[in-house]
């Protein structure tokens, strides 16, 4: 029996469809539409099939309020990613007239539904979209001057549509409800982060105060030696610090929970002031500042004196660290109206003003080049709340001598709902931890040249001080040290100094760790010195592309000395061995090949002499003998060049590359038969020459080695990047499975047999070797009998980024 469904004309059917319909695919473009809605819209058929739906709708863009194809695109989205139904509110979205009918465009409302069309594998394949043209019934509403007919023709129309609006209200309010939901458990998870906080920071509390107590008893025995009360003292200071940190985490989660409370108390602002300075009278002396002081004898006000001195504390201490040595910074106090205005400027680096907001944002740092310094990035956020607390404000400006001025101002008198204390505040001993150690106020330890020159040198390169001279204590007895406060100065003593092993920190002023490791790469002579990062980001992606820069191993702070030491020793041993086996292969290199003259000659000789006389069997011998001189020959140039390979320089001139080409096609050999051009590439390139052209030299000779023709063709060219030229050879030859692209580039690789190919299998490891003692990188991509490209770069200078 015939199918009833081969009879039928569905697209017949939907064409005709009273209601107004598009079908479009997955990516919006229109596939089929309704007779009605080619109608409503003024377009043919053949103007819009195949077309995005956006293409074919523009919106009207002499209305600026226009947002239809948005909120159309919005709810097309959401049909492809929840797989359901998506209604929309009624819509603007005008409709361009045909030019017959005068063009520009015509005012229409809309009520759209879209729907998905899944497949057998519940796929979408399809969206259709229905709507409803309510632009009369949206008139209507507006202007209510509408005739009576027009409305009873409209009043079933509407009931129907105040139908669908009610759906829809369900359908918000069903949303409403899972967006309240979403923010009642976005508040508990926030309270709960907040009780975190006060926990940890409680729970720290006590093996702190463990710590600070009995370091305190051991600092009065006059037994300890000064060794051991400078140990005992910088730990002090760094229990200080991070009883500091813990402070600030307990501050902000009270203040979140409102437990945050003020206290109210009579004090003398400019004691308060003169009190705080005290404190730093230490670190202003290590750094030789001018501290420039306004003050009035005396100015009596309500406050919260422990508040004001944890944001004078907080204001007082960035100033210090971030203005340089004999630098100045100035304090200011005056009496306005009814309130104070503290200000202190400073002469460092400043604050640029697109920060001046966000600086007292939770957790924000600035960039490390503008402002280096440690910390958690809650200060000027807890010194805004305090300051908000007592209803007073804090601003930071330009400073006229150039660096940052802070400005609170703060009421004189305490709110008159606020209780104030009659009795005087309890004065606490205040300790801080010191900005500037004269322990640590310079590292200089020198490299001891008399007696152990023969131990490894290492270098440590950590901006923290007292970090850097506690790693430097710690390699001093078995290794000479030399030291680096930033990675700038890092880059410059490695260049200087070559160093057996460097150690390094990532977060520096001037140049980071990463910065710096890229740098030292780009060396030939450091390419291979191994480097140690010791890091208190325990950031598993960070670490992972230091190793790709080129760094050796990582630890995260805190560490294990002894791990740490055996992992130094360790880096060193291997180093020195890899340094052993180089030098071994260049000596072994040569000492072998010195026989290989004479055994040719002999064989000259002996053909000379006696060949004659000689049988098949024995001129066969002989001719085979020679042949593996020969090979043996090569076989050793090839590991003698493999081993200085990364020591192959000459000074930076321009070249021209096109000749360059010509002469390596010249030296090649059996290139006679092949074409080798340099095709768009005639300009010159700034470079070393000698290392470019052995490696120019290495990739054309692999390409005529390998080729399975007589003749063939290879293609040399250059295209200029910004900081490097991106080098290619380019052949017809046999080309190179994807399972050995990897291995041809390690030492002694040949696809072919040797006796088939006369070739020893170093030449593609020397070009690497040349191009990764540059800087660069080499690559190839190539398909089976589809010919091979040989990619690589090459920096343009020493040291520049690539």
């Amino acid at each position: 029996m015939e199918n009833t469904n081969d009879l039928i004309d569905f697209k017949l059917l939907f064409e005709s469809a009273p209601g107004l319909y598009l079908v479009l695919d997955i990516d919006f473009n229109i596939i089929a539409a309704s007779n009605n809605y080619l109608q409503a819209t003024m377009v043919t058929r053949e103007q819009i099939i195949g077309k995005n739906i956006f293409e074919a709708f523009p919106e009207n863009p002499e209305d600026p309020h226009a947002n239809g194809a948005s909120n159309l695109s919005n709810s097309l989205n959401r049909v492809l990613k929840n797989k359901t139904h998506d209604a929309m509110a009624i819509q603007k979205y005008d409709i361009r007239r045909p030019t017959e009918q005068g063009g520009g465009y015509e005012e229409r409302y809309w009520s759209p539904v879209n729907l998905p069309v899944l497949d057998a594998h519940k796929k979408i394949k399809y969206i259709l979209h229905r709507v409803e043209d309510v632009t009369e019934y949206i008139k209507l509403k507006n202007t209510r001057s509408e005739q009576l007919k027009i409305m009873e023709e409209l009043r079933t129309r509407a009931g129907e549509m105040e139908v669908e609006i009610y759906q829809r209200a369900q359908e918000i309010q069903v949303v409403n409800k899972q967006l309240q939901d979403a923010n009642s458990h976005l508040a508990l998870l926030d309270q709960m982060k907040t009780q975190f906080f006060a926990n940890i920071s409680h729970e720290l509390r006590t093996p702190l105060m463990l710590i600070l107590g009995p370091i305190d008893i051991l600092l009065q025995d006059k037994a300890l030696g000064p060794d051991h009360i400078k140990k005992m003292h910088l730990m002090k200071e760094n229990a200080l610090l991070l009883l500091m940190h813990v402070n600030d985490l307990l501050d902000i989660a009270k203040f979140d929970s409102d437990r945050l409370k003020i206290n109210y108390y009579n004090v003398d602002f400019v004691l308060l002031i003169k009190k705080i300075l005290s404190l730093f009278a230490a670190d202003i002396e290590a750094k030789g500042l001018h501290i420039s002081c306004s003050f009035p004898k005396q100015l009596s006000m309500q406050m919260d004196n422990e508040k004001i001195e944890r944001v004078i504390l907080n204001l007082l201490s960035n100033a210090i660290k971030f203005t340089s040595s004999h630098g100045t910074i100035c304090l200011k106090l005056y009496k306005r109206k009814n309130h104070a205005e503290f200000s202190i400027e400073d002469d460092g680096p400043g604050i640029p003003a697109k920060f001046r907001e966000v600086i007292f944002e939770r957790f924000f740092q600035l960039e490390e080049s503008m402002r280096h310094s440690t910390g958690t990035g809650l200060g000027l956020t807890i010194a805004k709340d305090f300051i908000e607390l007592h209803q007073g404000t804090i601003k930071v400006h330009q400073a006229k001598l150039g660096g940052a001025l802070f400005v609170m101002q703060i009421p004189l008198n305490a709110p008159t709902e606020h209780l104030v204390h009659s009795e005087q505040p309890i004065q606490r001993t205040i300790e801080v931890p010191r900005i500037v150690n004269k322990q640590h106020k310079i590292v200089t330890m020198q490299l001891n040249t008399e007696g152990n020159v023969n131990l490894p040198l290492i270098l440590v390169v950590e901006d923290n001080l007292a970090m850097n001279e506690f790693l430097c204590e710690l390699l001093s007895n078995d290794y000479r040290i030399a030291c680096a406060q930033d990675g700038k100065e890092g880059l410059d003593k490695a260049i200087q100094l070559h160093p057996q092993i460097i150690i390094s920190d990532i977060m520096m002023p001037k140049m980071n760790g990463i910065e710096m490791v890229h740098a030292i790469r780009q060396h030939s002579s450091l390419l291979s010195t191994p480097i140690m990062i010791v890091t208190a980001k325990a950031d598993d992606e960070l670490c992972v592309r230091m190793l790709q820069e080129g760094a050796q191993d990582y630890m995260i702070k805190p560490f294990s000395t002894k791990e740490f030491k055996a992992r130094i020793a360790n880096l060193i041993l291997v180093k020195h061995a890899e340094d052993e086996l180089e030098r071994f292969v260049y000596l072994a290199s040569h000492d072998l090949k010195s026989p290989l003259p004479a055994i040719d000659h002999l064989v000259s000789w002996i053909e000379e002499d006696v060949g004659n006389q000689l049988t098949p069997q024995s001129r066969k011998y002989l001719s085979f003998l020679r042949k593996r001189t020969y090979r043996m020959s090569n076989l050793l140039d090839g590991l003698l060049k493999y081993a200085q390979a990364g020591t192959i320089h000459s000074p930076v001139e321009k070249i021209n590359f096109p000749d360059l080409v010509n002469t390596v096609a010249h030296e090649v050999e059996a290139a006679n038969d092949f074409n080798i051009c340099c095709e768009h590439c005639a300009f010159t390139v700034e470079a070393e020459k000698k290392p470019l052209h052995e490696v120019i030299y290495e990739l054309v000779d692999n390409s005529v080695k390998h080729h399975h023709l007589q003749k063939g063709h290879i293609q040399v060219g250059v295209v200029e990047q910004n900081d490097y030229y991106e080098f290619f050879v380019a052949d017809d030859g046999p080309g190179i499975e994807l399972v050995y692209q990897d291995r041809i580039f390690q030492l002694f690789q040949t696809l072919q047999p040797r006796d088939i190919v006369e070739s020893c299998g170093v030449g593609l490891s020397i070009a690497k070797k040349i191009i990764e003692a540059q800087g660069g990188s080499i690559c190839v991509k190539s398909d089976k009998n589809q010919g091979s490209v040989f990619h690589f770069t090459w920096p343009k200078q020493m040291g520049g980024v690539v």
